[in-house]
């Protein structure tokens, strides 16, 4: 009996690929320049033609639009992470809560970590970079974490005591990430995850025998928030190609077997067409191809 194939993007298929931390994504999806841009928050302009039409904005979280745009987004936060943090001493990562629940001004929030940021900076003496993000709670209540580094690859500490003095809002958490974790989708999973046994976000919570909604969380985040923001200094984007897959895997050393696979078909108008995805651990694949060798022999 003939062995059924792997799903996966032909070799010699063009595509978009972007490098982060251990992974790198390939999708089948060019990302080319859109018809239509942006003026302001309320027109858009055909970038062929001229034209301009009012922005269609989204006013109910339920709208398959508002849950695209937050797919979007996190898929963007999610290369930045892994581009920038990998675990290990001169990275934390920390949870910042508030004692008057619920507190649900996202403004706020972005005011009170602004003065968090100054006081880390006196408390450690160092360079500091970082992306926070946003998580909504089912309450409405907002809280925030952390991903927080130093620009000169030093150890980093902060007490617990000393960043909830310095926080001075509400109940403060920090940890270190292992440089054996994957940074990035430890923390899209906690962001965007929902625990049906914690939906209050206890951070003190443990339970073994957790029920978890995947993406359920996308549905709590309200219109138009902005959901995460970064430092201007230590922080760089993805690494971005664009090239055939086998040109990619090349660079990469990759194997010919994608760690994950996926694919959604896009309606455009009367047009539907397949956009393909793949993941590959670099590491992965290196330990695969060793193994290869050894069994040869």
């Amino acid at each position: 009996m003939q062995k059924k194939s792997k799903k996966a993007i032909k070799n010699d298929q063009m595509v978009s690929a972007y490098h982060y931390g251990d992974t790198v994504e390939m999708s089948t999806s060019l990302g080319s320049q859109p018809i239509m841009r942006k003026v302001n928050k309320d027109m858009m302009v055909n970038r062929v033609t001229g034209e301009i039409k009012d922005v269609e904005h989204v006013t109910n979280r339920a709208d398959p639009k508002n849950y695209q745009s937050l797919r979007s987004t996190f898929k963007k936060l999610k290369r930045l992470i892994g581009a920038n943090f990998a675990g290990g001493p001169s990275e934390l990562w920390i949870t910042l809560t508030y004692r008057d629940s619920p507190m649900t001004d996202s403004k706020r929030l972005y005011s009170d970590f602004k003065r968090l940021m100054r006081r880390l900076r006196r408390i450690t003496a160092k360079d500091l970079a970082y992306i926070v993000v946003i998580e909504p709670q089912a309450s409405g209540s907002l809280h925030a974490h952390l991903l927080l580094k130093t620009l000169d690859k030093s150890r980093l500490y902060v007490a617990n005591k000393d960043l909830a003095e310095a926080w001075g809002q509400g109940f403060v958490n920090v940890r270190r990430l292992s440089d054996a974790d994957n940074v990035s989708a430890y923390v899209m999973a906690y962001l965007t995850d929902v625990d049906l046994n914690n939906l209050d976000g206890d951070l003190n919570h443990k339970d073994k025998n957790k029920k978890i909604i995947k993406g359920g969380r996308l549905s709590l985040y309200p219109i138009g928030m902005q959901i995460y923001r970064r430092s201007r200094n230590g922080i760089v984007p993805p690494t971005r190609i664009i090239a055939t897959k086998q040109d990619v895997k090349d660079d990469f050393d990759l194997d010919d077997d994608s760690h994950y696979y996926r694919a959604f078909d896009i309606k455009n108008g009367d047009t539907s067409y397949k956009i393909e995805t793949e993941y590959y651990s670099i590491s992965k694949s290196k330990i695969k191809k060793a193994l290869k060798k050894i069994n040869k022999k």
